[in-house]
């Protein structure tokens, strides 16, 4: 079963279910994927992007960092059904938190940092 979640203009963050019940059936551990999810993070801007998870139960983790022009993939461990991600540039002031989506345990999900996205987001002023 796939599921895709429509794409922004700044930001396309995509779900696909697949084989997840056989993978957290598994006794191996490399197949386990029970209580994670995998996000796979395509930065096509130019600056380096921090990532953070904000979870529908109020807790808020980093994630990690991704060059500009680059991808890189993270484990998370997986915490509600509920989640956004929140995407901080460098050199620029503010950021963007994606539309909530329904995430399962063993999910793959697919980010895509848009190459315009340091012009979208909004300046906040003290």
């Amino acid at each position: 079963m796939n599921r895709r979640i429509r794409p922004s203009a700044a930001v396309c963050l995509a779900l696909v279910l697949g084989g997840c019940s056989l993978a957290s059936s598994s006794s191996d551990p490399q197949l386990r994927r029970d209580r994670e999810i995998t996000l796979l993070v395509m930065n096509q801007n130019f600056l380096d992007a921090s990532l953070y998870a904000v979870w529908g139960n109020g807790r808020r983790f980093r994630i990690g960092d991704v060059t500009g022009n680059t991808e890189r993939e993270f484990t998370l461990r997986w915490e509600t059904y509920d989640l956004q991600v929140q995407i901080r540039l460098l050199s620029v002031e503010g950021s963007y938190l994606t539309d909530p989506m329904s995430v399962y345990e063993g999910d793959y999900l697919e980010l895509v940092v848009d190459p315009g996205l340091d012009r979208r987001i909004r300046i906040r002023r003290p």
